[in-house]
């Protein structure tokens, strides 16, 4: 019967036994679900901690840099502007001190070369003499054809008349049957007087002259109006010309040139010729001698054409002045 009992009696033992460690159990548990969860939040704590003290050191460390370097910036630019205004006060002096060199090194070598300069200027002369000696070479021909011209007439020896001159009575014109009327004188019967002749004094120095006294008369060239004049020259075979335009420079011929310019140069005054054939003997040439070829363009535009006038600066431009 014991036996009994307590077979009962350990039966409620057990199941405490077995309560009390289901309820330890799930203490046990309990307690290391919270610890996890404890450490879970720690580690998430002293990340985010860890974050923000590291955002705000970073923070820290640009606003320092940042600090200085425009510090650093605004004596560097101090710094600099000094080291500028040196170095142009520096770049100025030696500026100015090349320049002298420079300058005096280029008047040293002016110097030399004046010294050694000599101008020969004897073709130039030569030039010029020529042309004079043609100038006047044509002056003492013109001065030679206007003597040519020049009538000399015989001036007669005065004579003193010994006798009276005879009494000459006018005989009526047959035509008209008029009488003359009567001479001053004789109207009463009345013999005229004989008048006396001037005489001419002749001083002691032209009578003892052997050479006769000569009247000189020049002859005033006539004036043509050149305007009118029609046939200057023989018109040159214009029909195969072609007008193109020419580079005409200073120093040649061209039809600006004057015809008595042209005539000094024999090659140019050949070409004249060669184009404009008999201009040079026209009786009216000596009018227009000085013009330029240009000039006759306007005053008789129908011989001086624009072929004319090309052929003309054609040639005349291959002759040097």
């Amino acid at each position: 019967m014991l036996s009994r009992l307590e077979k009962y009696k350990r039966k409620p033992i057990k199941k405490a036994t077995i309560i009390a460690g289901a309820l330890c159990l799930s203490i046990g548990l309990g307690g290391g679900v919270k610890t996890a969860l404890a450490d879970q939040d720690v580690q998430l704590l002293i990340a985010n901690w860890f974050s923000k003290k590291q955002d705000e050191s970073l923070k820290e460390i640009d606003a320092a840099i940042n600090t200085e370097r425009d510090l650093l910036m605004g004596q560097l630019k101090g710094q600099l502007q000094a080291e500028m205004k040196i170095a142009e006060e520096q770049l100025a002096a030696f500026t100015a001190s090349e320049k002298q060199i420079r300058i005096a090194a280029l008047q040293a070598h002016a110097e030399k070369i004046r010294a050694s300069m000599k101008v020969d200027n004897s073709p130039q002369q030569a030039a010029i003499l020529a042309n004079l000696d043609a100038i006047i070479a044509q002056a003492k021909a013109q001065m030679d054809g206007q003597a040519a011209e020049l009538k000399l007439i015989p001036v007669p020896t005065p004579v003193t008349p010994t006798t009276p001159s005879p009494e000459v009575v006018a005989e009526p014109t047959p035509e008209t049957g008029e009488k003359p009327e009567p001479t001053p004188g004789t109207e009463n019967g009345e013999q005229p007087q004989p008048q006396p002749t001037p005489t001419t004094e002749v001083s002691p120095v032209e009578a003892s002259s052997s050479e006769p006294v000569v009247e000189i008369k020049t002859q005033e060239p006539v004036v043509v109006d050149i305007y009118s004049v029609t046939d200057w020259f023989l018109m040159p075979n214009t029909q195969n010309v072609i007008v193109e335009e020419l580079s005409i420079t200073g120093d040649v011929f061209s039809i600006n040139s004057t015809f008595s310019d042209i005539m000094m140069n024999p090659k140019a005054h050949e070409v004249m010729n060669s184009i404009l054939r008999g201009i040079e003997n026209h009786p009216q040439f000596h009018q227009i001698q000085y013009k330029t070829i240009e000039e006759m363009s306007r005053v008789s535009p129908s011989l001086f054409n624009e072929k004319v006038l090309f052929l003309l600066n054609k040639s005349l431009s291959t002759i040097t002045i």
